[in-house]
Formats: C-alpha cells, sequence, structure tokens
C-alpha cells in the first residue's frame, strides 16, 4: 500500500506535467520575463534517474541551475555530465515539455551576485555526482547552487538525509541497485546491498525541492500548471 502510495505520487506529478501538454509541445520557447545573474531555473529532467527523483521528492523538479547573462545571451550554469554552462535555449528544449520554472532571491547586491556567480563558475569541470554526496569533489544538479550562494553566507534550502525523503520505493531502489556497487563508502567497507541502502539513507543532501521550498526565494516565473 504504502509503496502504491508512492507511485500515485510519481503518475501524479506526471499528469500535471501533462496538463496542456499540445501547447508545452510547440517549438516555440517559453516567453520569459527579463532574466537576472543568480536566477535559479529549475526543470523536469528527461535523465533516466528523473523519476526517482520526482518520487523522493514529491516535487515536479529534478534539475536545476543558475542564470548568468552573457553577451550572446543567457546561460545555465548547471552540474551535468560535468559543471558547465549551456545556452538558456538548449536548456529549457532539453526539459520535459519545456516546463520551467525561476525563482530570485531579491536581497541579492550586484556585489553577492558577483560573487555567487565566481564561486559557480570556479567549479567548472567538476564531474556529476551520482551519488548525490557533499563528501566529494563532483556536483550534482541542486549542490552547486547550494555551494555558490555560500559565497555569500547563504544556504540555500533545507539539508535532509535520503531516508527523510519518500526514498521507500521500487524507482529510487531501482537507482541504488545499479550505482551501490560503485559507492565508496560502501565498497570500501564492504557493504552488502541492505548494509550499503542504509547507509545511502542516512546520507545528508540538498535536493531541487527544498532549494525551491526557501522562504528567501520569489517566484518570478512558471509554465508549469500548477
Amino acid at each position: 500500500m504504502r509503496l502504491l502510495k508512492k507511485l500515485l505520487v510519481v503518475c501524479g506529478l506526471l499528469l500535471v506535467l501533462g496538463l496542456g501538454a499540445a501547447w508545452a509541445m510547440s517549438r516555440s520557447l517559453p516567453d520569459l520575463p527579463p532574466l537576472k545573474d543568480g536566477d535559479l531555473i529549475f526543470q523536469t529532467s528527461t535523465s533516466n534517474q528523473s523519476l526517482a527523483i520526482l518520487a523522493a521528492t514529491a516535487s515536479a523538479y529534478s534539475h536545476m541551475g543558475i542564470i548568468r547573462l552573457t553577451e550572446s545571451g543567457p546561460v545555465v550554469i548547471e552540474a551535468a555530465g560535468r559543471v558547465r554552462e549551456t545556452p538558456l535555449a538548449a536548456w529549457i528544449a532539453r526539459g520535459v515539455l519545456r516546463r520551467v520554472a525561476v525563482y530570485r532571491d531579491p536581497d541579492l547586491t550586484p556585489g553577492d551576485v558577483e560573487r555567487v556567480l565566481a564561486r559557480a563558475r570556479s567549479l567548472y569541470g567538476r564531474p556529476y555526482d551520482i551519488f548525490f554526496s557533499f563528501d566529494n569533489d563532483a556536483i550534482y544538479c541542486s549542490e552547486l547552487p547550494y555551494l555558490a550562494f555560500q559565497a555569500v553566507g547563504l544556504s540555500l534550502g533545507e539539508v535532509q538525509k535520503v531516508g527523510d525523503l519518500h526514498a521507500d520505493n521500487v524507482l529510487v531502489t531501482q537507482l541504488i541497485r545499479k550505482r551501490w556497487q560503485s559507492y565508496a563508502p560502501c565498497t570500501e567497507k564492504g557493504l552488502d546491498f541492505d548494509q550499503c541502502r542504509a547507509a545511502i539513507m542516512a546520507q545528508p543532501l540538498i535536493t531541487p525541492a527544498s532549494i525551491a521550498r526557501d522562504a528567501r526565494l520569489r517566484p518570478v516565473y512558471s509554465n508549469y500548471p500548477m
């Protein structure tokens, strides 16, 4: 019954994403308002792990990045493959149904924004962290803005343990099964699957959903139906 309820959460999220699909599937990109350096942008990723993230967080946001304005147009600083810049249009087109949401910290000064972006850019080239850990050099998507905003003394969102999420479901379990034998904290201690899964459940992380709930942030734009 618990598994059924968690799967229903995912189905509900997918239904929300599907509402208005005929409009969203058009070739045109969203009519975004003027963006600012340091804005945070969220989407529903098409990656293989996205459904597990949706199920675990009960949120439509499974990927995010930081906006940086350039002479050739806005780019998204993101952790995907490696920490890098992706043109905004390409980033949006890569997500499910081109759904995006943009949030902003209205209290950031221009100097704050410069420090946030400088910190983010100092991480360029870091590999993507498939284990969502703070304890290595790799970076996952929501860890990137979390670390970048620490440059101005801000701690975005709420750090949670994996086990505090809706992680007791088949999608998350399947993802762990695919990766656990490469997870150094487990292999170094000779843990079996159940022991490794328990260790992962106790691991802290920061999620896109948690950052989006940060009281400092204000919504700037969303084309999500709800």
